[in-house]
């Protein structure tokens, strides 16, 4: 009875210790199948790192070209990244309007045709600037101003401007830039034979701002709708070496062609003196003063008088700054 009992506890015991057993190693092996699952996702993750790690250092190993110029004149050198076009369009908004202004004043300011300063310059100036950088404009074409482009060139010549460089000054961290500098060369236009003289190279420093606030009519609105005012402006000579002068080659005078027999004469024109046989000249369109801007002094109006600048207007609590 006795052994029985011994028997059947040594029974127990080894089944006990079997299940112990296999428990054991079901354990292990969801153990290791857990590590195995750990180790593969780190694996994984290593590689996704890794990857992205390849990508972002990838256009590091990319050789880009870049073009170097340099002004044969001034000796001034730029660098520009041969890249698309669309990689080149970094400039906000904001500095395109301000270098836009900028270079719409300096042309208007410092060219000269007589059409053009007439028809549309001479309101530029003054609508952008003002009142003293106005009053030295209107001094320069003033009848008693030796260096009166009117008394200098006249007609027949105009001053063409060539901006070379457009440098903002201050504006970091989204303000409004207080100042430009501006290099820039000048040449003078013959109308008759068609050449081109270089005349000087001059750098501009100039101040500017913006007001909401100005007085002006519809006409000086559509010429600086944002209120762009210069309040400061300076020419220098830049004293890099000027250009060469350019060399005609005997220019020919321009021929009459042959007329048409029985060809009519245009309404409003006149044959020219001793020109039988030959074409007509057809006088140009008289060109019209715009009421609202009388010419400059020495334009065909002596001593007129010059358009005042934009006046401000008075502000009031409840008037905000417009945005630009």
């Amino acid at each position: 009875m006795f052994k029985n009992k011994a028997s059947a506890s040594k029974v127990d015991e080894a089944i006990a210790q079997s299940v112990d057993f296999e428990l054991t190693v079901a354990d292990i092996a969801r153990r290791s199948e857990r590590r195995a699952w750990w180790v593969a996702g780190s694996a994984v993750a290593m590689s996704l790192v890794l990857l992205g790690g390849y990508f972002y250092m990838l256009p590091l190993k990319e050789k880009v070209p870049y073009l170097v110029i340099a002004d044969a004149y001034t000796g001034t050198s730029t660098a520009a990244r041969l890249t698309d076009d669309v990689a080149l369009q970094r400039i906000t908004t904001s500095e395109a309007i301000n270098r836009s202004n900028v270079a719409h004043f300096v042309l208007a300011r410092e060219s000269y045709d007589l059409a053009i300063t007439n028809l549309r310059d001479w309101t530029t100036v003054l609508t952008m600037s003002s009142g003293n950088v106005s009053g030295g404009y209107t001094n320069l074409y003033s009848s008693g101003n030796p260096a009166n482009p009117y008394t200098l060139y006249g007609k027949d010549k105009a001053i063409r401007v060539r901006i070379l460089s457009i440098t903002l000054i201050g504006g970091g961290g989204g303000e409004v830039p207080k100042g430009a500098t501006v290099r820039f060369q000048r040449s003078v236009y013959n109308k008759q034979n068609g050449s081109s003289a270089p005349l000087d190279s001059k750098i501009v420093t100039m101040a500017f701002t913006y007001k909401s606030n100005l007085a002006m009519d519809e006409q000086q609105r559509i010429e600086n709708p944002l209120g762009f005012q210069v309040t400061d402006y300076r020419v220098d000579t830049d004293y890099a070496s000027s250009p060469p002068e350019e060399v005609l080659s005997n220019p020919k005078p321009a021929e009459s062609m042959p007329a048409m027999p029985g060809a009519a004469l245009p309404p409003g024109t006149d044959a020219l003196p001793g020109a039988a046989g030959s074409a007509q000249a057809v006088a140009p369109p008289a060109q019209t003063a715009m009421p609202t801007t009388p010419p400059p002094p020495g334009f065909g109006a002596p001593g007129a008088p010059a358009p005042a600048a934009p006046a401000a207007l008075p502000t009031s609590a409840n008037q905000g700054t417009r945005r630009r």
